[in-house]
């Protein structure tokens, strides 16, 4: 499974975090799991599985935080099963990785206002605003977010993150 050579390739260094090093939360967009998981290479021949790759490789190494909620769940379910998503969390999960975030009411009603006004997807709203709110940085591929949602939340690219 990918996330043994990823494993292997940061030689048990998640284990060790510097004391002081303070501790960077990212919300990955569901493009971004799926380069990973799926390889993919865009549209110029970027490769973005590789870019997506390096960055959960950073984010093991340094002990950083992935913040997600439903809307990973409900983006992923178009083309995996319950069970294959859970997999491709469970490593991440037992690494101490990940934190599953609930969708605020409050969360879902500026999204659904700002989709609204700006026609962009409603998922995308609710993630770049959960981004904001728990101060994580919001890591796309997605010209939603790099262009249209930068004003809610601060977005890069994968190969971006140094």
């Amino acid at each position: 499974f990918k996330w043994l050579d990823i494993f292997s390739s940061i030689n048990l260094l998640i284990l060790v975090n510097p004391l002081l090093k303070m501790t960077t939360k990212y919300f990955l967009d569901t493009c971004i799991w799926r380069d990973f998981y799926e390889d993919r290479f865009g549209k110029t021949g970027r490769p973005l599985g590789k870019y997506a790759s390096n960055l959960f490789m950073k984010i093991l190494k340094n002990k950083d935080k992935i913040v997600f909620s439903e809307t990973l769940f409900w983006e992923m379910k178009k083309d995996y099963s319950e069970r294959e998503i859970n997999e491709m969390l469970n490593f991440l999960d037992l690494c101490k990785v990940l934190t599953k975030i609930n969708i605020k009411k409050e969360e879902f009603q500026e999204a659904k206002k700002l989709s609204n006004n700006i026609n962009i997807p409603l998922v995308d709203c609710i993630n770049a605003i959960q981004a904001r709110n728990h101060k994580a940085i919001m890591i796309s591929q997605d010209m939603h977010f790099l262009k249209d949602l930068n004003d809610i939340t601060n977005t890069k690219k994968p190969e971006e993150i140094n």
